[in-house]
């Protein structure tokens, strides 16, 4: 049994809280000045020095729920009122995005820095001085609380910390959305950017300390402040440039290029349209010919004129035709574009209802 899965389970947990009362705020529209306020009373309280002490000091795993209390206090802390209802589905929202997240890491040395991702956006979050002083004290103390572990005893952490959370079964649709859940609550493990191999390398890294390995031959990542953590795991998932630094998988490049290949080409069809104009027959004729050239009997006149009467219908006719044109072909372009706005309001909807998502 690990000693140290504590702090793992609470700064995890305590970081996800943060993500989506942040988008809960912002999906509102809350006033910046209470916004701002909320989320340093929230992050103070979860970083108090006395709730701190209790949870990194070394000992078996607290369990989720004597966490869950100390956590509550903490998002009641502000301005801001939560219903139980709200306060369940948010607690739900927590403990799944720590389970996903522990679950899919590639490594002990993920575990570490999927945490820091998390004090980085505490960091980024509160905006007083005195709260960005304690966001690096916390830092501090998780890197003097695990780096001085082996590979395998970081990994046994993780091992307490998911059997800890394996009661909390229950679908977001967020992760089943990005094809990160399935409808069992199970997981999928997706490829990424960052990989340790660590089942392959473990024979070699078990008992060494995670602070004596060289970080450019193991993904390159930093466990220093503000350093680049590599992987996205502990990052906020419901912001709309999480993940936008990977590439797309095949499949999804082949989508959506074909998709845009379709849209350049209405666009394209419409400008050549609007812009030859002229080449249709217009509405009206210019007269170039002289006055000699044009004097003519009464009765030419007359004739001339019943032609161009004529002429005349047949061109509004042709007229009324182009303009149909136009317009049927503005209304595929309009309802190409009007799709894709749906999907974003749809998208938008799903963030107002964000505490609503889970099934």
């Amino acid at each position: 049994m690990s000693m140290h899965a504590t702090p793992i389970l609470y700064l995890n947990m305590g970081g996800e809280m943060l993500y989506v009362l942040q988008q809960r705020l912002k999906a509102q529209k809350i006033d910046v000045d209470k916004t701002v306020q909320v989320l340093n009373d929230v992050t103070a309280a979860l970083l108090n020095v006395t709730v701190l002490s209790s949870v990194f000091k070394k000992g078996p795993v607290i369990a989720v729920a004597s966490l869950r209390p100390t956590l509550e206090c903490a998002a009641l802390s502000s301005i801001m009122k939560l219903d139980n209802s709200s306060m369940d589905k948010l607690f739900d929202l927590m403990t799944m995005m720590v389970k996903y997240q522990l679950t899919v890491v590639t490594g002990p040395k993920e575990v570490i820095l999927l945490t820091l991702n998390h004090i980085d956006a505490m960091h980024d979050m509160v905006s007083n001085p005195t709260g960005k002083e304690c966001v690096a004290l916390v830092h501090q103390m998780v890197i003097d609380f695990y780096s001085e572990l082996t590979f395998d005893e970081v990994w046994r952490t993780r091992y307490d910390c998911l059997q800890e959370l394996e009661p909390y079964r229950v679908r977001v649709s967020i992760l089943l959305r990005l094809g990160l859940q399935n409808e069992d609550t199970s997981f999928n493990i997706t490829s990424k950017k960052y990989d340790e191999k660590y089942k392959e390398n473990r024979h070699i890294l078990c008992n060494q300390k995670i602070k004596d390995v060289d970080p450019n031959k193991n993904c390159g990542s930093s466990f220093q402040l503000f350093g680049d953590r590599e992987t996205l795991l502990g990052r906020n998932i419901y912001s709309s440039t999480y993940g936008m630094t990977e590439k797309l998988k095949p499949l999804q490049h082949n989508s959506n290029f074909l998709k845009d290949c379709g849209t350049k080409a209405e666009l394209r069809m419409l400008a050549t349209q609007l812009g030859t104009e002229e080449t249709y027959e217009r509405p009206f004729t210019l007269n170039l010919f002289s006055n000699e050239e044009n004097i003519t009997s009464n009765n030419k006149n007359k004739c001339n004129i019943d032609k161009s009467n004529s002429e005349k219908e047949e061109q509004e006719v042709e007229k009324t035709k182009i303009n149909e044109d136009y317009k049927n072909k503005l209304d595929n372009v309009y309802a190409d574009f009007h799709e894709n706005e749906l999907e974003k309001t749809a998208r938008s909807m799903d963030l107002l209802d964000l505490l609503d998502e889970i099934e």
